[in-house]
């Protein structure tokens, strides 16, 4: 059992047996390491319900305790009654046998073993390429379903293509458009079709293979032909780039699937069989109000064509019936109030709240010779996907994406990105791991294993105050994954990886590894060992490289 885990089971059980109403007892990394590795609030949160002194109470908690010497040091009461506590220096020495011994799976769990699921995200119109907005989704959605699976969960990763509507209509008129205009120059191009050269390059490539044959075709058909074709060559693209930015999907769901095979049909009239749509003026409106949102939602035009909302709720009312246990959909910006409808669309339907969780990120301003680049898809105004791969590299481009919230802007610097220094996190994060492997290839003592961690007496020389600084890095980080992937943040591992990098990098400065004395040149080996494990199992679950050399 983790420390946390185990801090917050004795106090639950310690409350139970006065019959103390503790609820939730919370068991938190305090601000000020100096005051511990682990903090509870618990006392406080007693003091009104028992009408005692919050001090007094945390005073009783602390003697009644009886934590494992080997593992804890005596708690402390602080403050206005916060319990204080400090893992033993034979528990943090003793973790580097513990990682060693358990290499793949110290930053997993099983907790969440058995829940299905699905997270969807990128989801982007197979309109034109993906470009460093959509990037930064499809590095948030994959970091996410790594952290849900390394704590035991079955995820399904998903895209949603978008290939019905209006959008896919203005393609296909763009395409032909150009298409027209390789031989007739003035033939006029829609106000609002997408201007890219990849649109050109389309065009070419469908004459090459149909030649002029498409102009005996009667207009809609023909329209129809260049929507099918752009289609399936700009999802083709988005495919291969998504793979080389080492993003792999499970499902490849089609919108249009939703109209053909009836589903959405399905879902209307369930919505009105349970009376949670109406017809009004000639549309059909779900009554959102009744659910949670600030208005009621046209789910049917008045033309017949449904709005974005109803396919929607059809795809996630198949998400459903497939069987899993939550959804969690990855979304730009813009789709902060479309999220409540959604929540009371499928309230209507009747699932939970928390049964749909959306993760809202911010776009990116890209930034290059301290000047913004501005993107726009339909404008032909952007960096894509493949550039920026080709520029930086992916993993430079996955750390950069992952290294803040999702929910604030973030500024993607590619002068930085391009640096190989310290400067440059992932750099720094990476030449940590490469630092140890050179440690090791320049051991010339095949006697001295850093796979092994030697007897408990060897590592109880690792005392130095760096040294114990890394341990309890080292200790931090199955913490630091678990809340990740319960916050749906991955940052919160690029924030520890960093800090473990750091505190490698001080200690490799101040202490040799390689000492004349073989118990502590051991004991040192095996600490280096466990921090190369650590650095690349976690860059592992953000998919990006460990290397061995820089």
């Amino acid at each position: 059992m983790r420390p946390r885990e185990e801090l917050r089971s004795r106090l639950v059980a310690l409350c139970a047996e006065r019959g103390w109403p503790a609820g939730e007892v919370a068991v938190e990394r305090p601000n000020d390491r100096s005051r511990g590795d682990w903090a509870s609030p618990v006392a406080l949160a007693l003091a009104r319900p028992l009408g005692r002194n919050p001090r007094e109470i945390a005073a009783e908690l602390s003697g009644a305790l009886a934590l494992d010497s080997e593992r804890w040091e005596a708690p402390d009461v602080a403050g206005p009654g916060f319990l204080n506590f400090r893992l033993a220096r034979p528990y943090l020495q003793d973790g580097v046998r513990r990682i060693l011994a358990d290499a793949s799976g110290f930053l997993r769990s099983d907790r969440l073993a058995g829940r299905r699921i699905n997270v969807e995200f990128v989801s982007s119109n197979p309109t034109g390429p993906l470009h460093v907005g959509h990037a930064r989704n499809a590095a948030l959605g994959d970091g996410i379903a790594a952290l849900l699976a390394s704590q035991g969960a079955e995820v399904t990763r998903e895209y949603y293509f978008n290939d019905a509507g209006r959008q896919m209509d203005i393609l296909g008129a763009s395409v032909h458009a150009r298409y027209r205009q390789l031989g007739e120059p003035d033939f006029p191009f829609p106000e609002e079709g997408y201007q890219g050269e990849y649109i050109a390059e389309l065009a070419r490539e469908l004459a090459a293979e149909r030649g002029d044959a498409l102009h005996q075709m009667p207009l809609e058909a023909c329209l129809a032909e260049f929507r099918a074709f752009a289609g399936d060559r700009i999802s083709a693209g988005i495919r291969s780039d998504l793979e080389r930015f080492r993003v792999a999907f499970d499902v490849w769901f089609n919108e249009s699937t939703l109209y053909r095979d009836g589903r959405m049909d399905k879902t209307l009239d369930e919505l009105r069989t349970i009376g949670a749509a109406y017809e009004k003026d000639g549309a059909m409106w779900l009554r959102a109000t009744d659910y949670g949102d600030t208005e009621d939602r046209v789910l049917v035009k008045s033309t017949g064509l449904p709005t974005y909302l109803l396919p929607d709720l059809a795809y996630h009312r198949d998400k459903h019936e497939r069987g899993f246990d939550q959804a969690i959909d990855v979304w730009g910006a813009d789709h902060h109030s479309y999220a409540v409808r959604m929540q009371a669309g499928l309230r209507a339907l009747g699932y939970p709240p928390d049964w749909l969780r959306t993760v809202i990120y911010q776009q990116i301003s890209l930034i290059e010779d301290g000047e913004e680049v501005r993107l726009s898809t339909r404008r032909n105004r952007m960096v894509t996907l493949r550039e920026l791969l080709d520029d930086v590299g992916v993993d430079v481009t996955r750390w950069f994406l992952l290294m803040r919230k999702g929910d604030t802007h973030m500024t993607f610097d590619l002068d930085l990105a391009r640096r190989q220094s310290d400067e440059n996190p992932v750099y720094y994060v990476q030449y940590a791991h490469a630092r140890i492997a050179g440690v090791f290839e320049r051991n010339e003592r095949p006697d001295l294993d850093p796979a092994v961690a030697g007897p408990p007496e060897s590592l109880r020389l690792l005392e130095a105050e760096r040294e114990l600084e890394l341990l309890r890095g080292l200790d931090d980080l199955p913490d630091v994954v678990s809340d990740a992937a319960d916050a749906l943040e991955p940052h919160r591992l690029t924030d520890a990886l960093e800090v473990l990098a750091r505190r490698f990098h001080l200690w490799y400065h101040e202490h040799r590894i390689l000492v004349e004395d073989e118990s502590l040149a051991r004991a040192r080996l095996a600490l280096a060992g466990a921090t190369q494990t650590a650095l690349r199992e976690g860059l592992s679950l953000l998919g990006v490289s460990a290397p061995e050399s820089m």
